[in-house]
């Protein structure tokens, strides 16, 4: 079940993202399966650099920065401004061409191809990075025909010439029960099955990606949107108390998420490009003020509001079967 809707006016869709070594890593109203004591803070992991990687020709400067290609559905939508601002904060890269859009998926989009080659030939991007789940039906219903699907992808990604040196898959962020499903059982089954889906993705992104070593990596975002296996809608803040990270259907992101994943990403694909630090002040720059944060009917989607008393978040549903290193098994 993918996130976002699609629209033949919006830019053209890109083709896959695979990656290759793995980095292993409530609304209000929302009844929880069990609490339990507040989040730890995500814990720093180490940066999984590929195998082999290094870019071609010299180290990016500032003079010749690395061009940046980012593509996906909604979700990667309301991340890329900010990833924007962080590369561009480092003086040595800068995104240059955003194919984002809700609805974006290798299954979604006939002419993937077609739109991948354009973009390639017109922008020369040497990293992609990205994360969608329109893909995640195909994913469940056939493990191989998916699993072949991404390996066409990543083949027409890597064409010799193309200039794309590295491909960087995101793990989708662990959504939560959306409080427009049912109430009740139906609202945790709709929950089971989308999170089943998403981890179907991620288990055939891990396969997959293991053909093309040197070349590709996925990087796990569990640590900050399902710590211990638990999905929060706000997250602790010092000073305020908490802060909303969730829009109100649990799945798009607010600024303050936003601003996580992009540090998470920035944190690993630091090491693995050679980039510089960047400069403080991205997280609060003029992105953050973008309506994209906001419902189209111009009722505030990220407010600026606290969770319940004694909010503890919701246990993230790993039903028997899934593989034991995606979810952290709670039932």
């Amino acid at each position: 079940m993918g996130v976002g809707a699609s629209s033949n006016s919006r830019a053209r869709a890109l083709a896959c993202l695979i990656g290759c070594a793995v980095l292993t890593t409530a609304l209000a109203g929302v009844t929880p399966i069990e609490v339990a004591a507040q989040p730890a803070p995500a814990a720093t992991l180490p940066a999984m650099v590929p195998m082999g990687f290094h870019l071609a020709g010299s180290a990016p400067t500032p003079g010749d920065p690395l061009r940046v290609w980012v593509l996906g559905d909604s979700v990667m939508h309301d991340a890329s401004p900010a990833l924007a601002a962080a590369l561009a904060a480092t003086g040595d890269a800068k995104v240059v061409a955003d194919s984002t859009f809700g609805g974006w998926g290798l299954t979604q989009q006939a002419a993937w191809i077609a739109d991948s080659q354009q973009i390639i030939e017109d922008y020369h991007p040497q990293v992609v990075v990205g994360t969608w789940s329109w893909d995640d039906q195909m994913a469940g219903a056939s493990e191989q025909d998916y699993a072949a699907l991404l390996r066409q992808a990543l083949g027409v990604w890597m064409a010799p010439g193309d200039g794309v040196e590295l491909v960087v898959l995101v793990q989708f962020p662990q959504g939560g029960p959306n409080p427009l499903w049912p109430a009740g059982v139906e609202r945790q089954r709709m929950w089971v099955e989308r999170t089943r889906e998403q981890n179907d993705w991620d288990a055939i992104a891990e396969q997959v990606v293991g053909d093309f070593p040197g070349h590709a990596v996925y990087l796990s975002t569990n640590a900050v949107f399902d710590p211990d296996g638990r999905f929060f809608t706000w997250m602790p803040a010092p000073g305020v108390g908490w802060v909303r990270t969730r829009q109100f259907d649990n799945t798009h992101l607010c600024p303050s998420g936003v601003t996580e994943l992009t540090q998470l990403l920035m944190n690993d694909l630091q090491p693995i490009l050679g980039l510089s630090p960047p400069n403080p002040g991205w997280q609060t720059g003029a992105w953050t003020m973008d309506p994209r944060y906001d419902a189209p009917d111009g009722i505030p989607s990220c407010p600026s509001d606290q969770p319940p008393p004694g909010y503890e978040g919701v246990v993230v549903p790993t039903p028997a079967g899934y593989p034991s290193h995606l979810r952290i098994p709670t039932w």
